[in-house]
């Protein structure tokens, strides 16, 4: 009876699992997607302003040099993006501005919902799913600008158009790696983030290979003054291999958006040979794979009294 029994509830939850996989293989129309997306992520409901609007109709207002239609994306698509056997979703959806994104079936029911588009007050941020050694991964389009140190105005920028590939890696999109390194070399992770115009969290952090962690929290922490204590090692590893993997020593000392009011995100990394890559961020959007670490770091300076 035993064996009946346990055999009855794996079945059960492997049935389960299935049918709740297939929520998002069984979506059929835009219709469907729209009500799916605001039921799986209130904020998309709270207001009449999300839409999931034909094809075609994307396409006539995001014409960005004719980069939509040759690049033939949809107003959605379903794909297993993240390589794991469980069917994602892309969209592009009208949410007060055409914004392109990924919502991750993570399995138990659970969904995690990721956006590719960086600026606000801009259209033109694409992605595209593309095979590599029959892998998926996703082709992306976005506009960014750069402090233009010819200029004799103030304060002026030129715009950039990246074409980059993204893969699914610590649990985020980040730049593809086709040769990463195997072994990382870092010895201290810090970050300090400033304050914006609002209630972004400020504070410094400081991780080392140990496990040791120092906490400053100085504006809008739960945790406000300093603060040490022993994290468990996998923290600091699964960071270290991401700025490894994203090969920082490589990237610009310096990035920034154009407008106003954001937040600053300062990472300082000191390596083994006593080296040090130091990145200034002002609004925290130099590559994904940046954002990727400051997302990890942020988390753990905001929940700094949990652990």
């Amino acid at each position: 009876m035993k064996i009946y029994c346990t055999t009855f509830f794996l079945l059960l939850m492997l049935f389960s699992k299935q049918i709740y996989a297939n929520q998002i293989d069984n979506l059929k129309t835009d219709k469907e997607v729209e009500d799916f997306l605001k039921l799986v992520q209130p904020q998309f409901a709270k207001n009449g302003s999300f839409n999931i609007y034909p094809t075609d109709s994307v396409a006539k207002a995001l014409d960005c040099n004719g980069v939509f239609r040759q690049w033939k994306i949809n107003n959605w698509e379903k794909i297993d993006i993240t390589n794991d056997g469980l069917t994602d979703l892309l969209f592009v959806a009208h949410w007060y501005n055409y914004k392109s994104f990924a919502l991750i079936d993570d399995g138990n029911n659970s969904f995690k919902l990721f956006w590719f588009s960086k600026n606000s007050f801009e259209n033109c941020d694409f992605i595209k799913p593309i095979k590599i050694n029959s892998k998926n991964y996703l082709k992306v389009y976005h506009k960014a600008v750069e402090r233009d140190e010819q200029s004799k105005i103030p304060f002026s920028y030129k715009d950039l158009v990246i074409i980059d590939t993204l893969i699914f890696k610590f649990s985020d999109f980040i730049e593809f790696n086709p040769t990463p390194k195997n072994k990382s070399e870092i010895a201290t992770i810090e970050i300090y983030t400033s304050t914006c115009f609002g209630t972004c969290p400020s504070f410094t952090l400081q991780l080392l290979e140990s496990g040791l962690a120092n906490f400053d929290g100085i504006d809008y922490t739960k945790f406000k003054g300093k603060s040490t204590k022993k994290l468990p090692t996998r923290f600091f590893e699964e960071i270290a291999d991401l700025i490894t993997y994203i090969d920082i020593k490589n990237l610009k000392d310096h990035y920034e958006v154009s407008w106003t009011d954001d937040q600053t995100a300062t990472i300082k990394i000191t390596f083994k040979d006593k080296s040090v890559k130091e990145i200034s961020d002002y609004g925290k959007q130099g590559t994904f794979g940046l954002s990727a670490v400051y997302s990890k770091l942020i988390k753990i300076g905001t929940n700094w009294n949990s652990y």
